[in-house]
Order: structure tokens, then C-alpha cells, then sequence
């Protein structure tokens, strides 16, 4: 009997950490013409994300002609943006956060909003060539001109197993690719992140 109860025991943990939500990325794809028909997604890539990771937005500035970051976290089915990387200090006149706070760091500056900056979600990014925007997680690279010209940023959670199938699986367009980074890093020393508010 004892046997019997240990057995079932351990299935029931078993099943409940390989149920555990974990926040997924997901990358939905649209070419022009089905956007705007309100047709459907072209494709979705899915990214899975390390609780409290941060990823990036990278782009190069249209006015400074440098490359800017923009950092965000996931927060309550949403995204906040918690900091914003330069290689140009003029990013605070640009950004014009009613209480931010610029650092200059070694080689670049770090531009802190002051208060958390909410934004809704799906997060449409318009993926032009003269921008280059480029999703940054860890230390992957993802241009995303490369998958469509119309890109949407949403995250749910996902239970564990399917999370592990999707790192072990990660692919874009169905084969991993290592893509070029079209706008460089802008630094390579890790930075702590800085924890959205409650």
C-alpha cells in the first residue's frame, strides 16, 4: 500500500512540474497584403524566455544613425519597458521620459524611464529595412526584416514540457539559422535587469 501511494505521489509531482507555466514568446508573422486584408498570420515563431529575462528590440537610429535597444519585460499579459541602450547620450531628449534617468556606462548609455512604461499587447514593430529592427534574446540575434514585413509581439505562459519541446526545437522558418546581426551590439557586459513594478 505504501509502495502504491509513493508511486502515486511522485506521478502526481511528476505531472505537476512538467505542467508548469513558463513565458513563451510569440512572434507572429504577416506579409503586407494579408495585414491589412485582416487575413490571417503567415507564421509564428515561438521563443522561449527564461522567467525575469528581458529581451531587446535593437534598431538603428533614422535621426542619430546610431544603434539604439530598447529593453522590455513581461508584465501582466503585458510588456514594460525598462530601459533603453545607446551609444548617443541624445537618447533622453529623444525618449523624453517625464522622470528618467540617463547612465552613461562603459561605452554606452542606459536610459531609465523613472516610472514603468506600459505598453499593450500584441506589439506591433513595422520590420523595414532602413531600420533594421532586430529582436534580441540572450545571445540570439533575430532580424526580423528576415521574416516579414509586419511583425507582432505577444508572450504567454506555457507548461513546461512544451517550453523544453520549443528550446530544444527553436527554429525560424522551420531550420535553425544563424543569422547576422544587422545593427551591432551595442554592449557586451551583462547588465542587471531592472524589475518591472508591480
Amino acid at each position: 500500500m505504501k509502495r502504491r501511494r509513493g508511486g502515486l505521489t511522485a506521478a502526481a509531482l511528476a505531472a505537476f512540474v512538467l505542467l508548469w507555466p513558463l513565458p513563451v514568446l510569440q512572434v507572429t508573422v504577416w506579409d503586407e497584403g494579408s495585414f491589412q486584408d485582416g487575413g490571417g498570420a503567415e507564421r509564428t515563431v515561438r521563443i522561449p524566455l527564461v522567467p525575469g529575462e528581458t529581451f531587446g528590440i535593437r534598431y538603428r537610429h533614422s535621426i542619430f544613425e546610431v544603434p539604439v535597444e530598447e529593453r522590455l519585460a513581461l508584465a501582466r499579459q503585458r510588456f514594460v519597458l525598462v530601459e533603453v541602450w545607446s551609444t548617443t547620450n541624445r537618447i533622453e531628449g529623444y525618449y523624453a521620459f517625464p522622470q528618467g534617468r540617463l547612465e552613461e556606462m562603459p561605452g554606452y548609455f542606459r536610459l531609465l524611464p523613472g516610472v514603468p512604461v506600459m505598453m499593450e499587447t500584441p506589439l506591433r514593430v513595422r520590420a523595414t529595412a532602413a531600420g533594421r529592427r532586430t529582436l534580441v534574446v540572450g545571445t540570439r540575434c533575430v532580424p526580423l526584416v528576415s521574416l516579414g514585413p509586419v511583425v507582432e509581439l505577444n508572450w504567454r505562459w506555457e507548461p513546461l514540457v512544451l517550453w523544453l519541446w520549443a528550446a530544444a526545437h527553436q527554429t525560424i522558418l522551420g531550420k535553425e539559422v544563424q543569422l547576422p546581426c544587422p545593427v551591432p551590439a551595442i554592449t557586451t557586459t551583462p547588465v542587471p535587469p531592472v524589475p518591472p513594478a508591480a
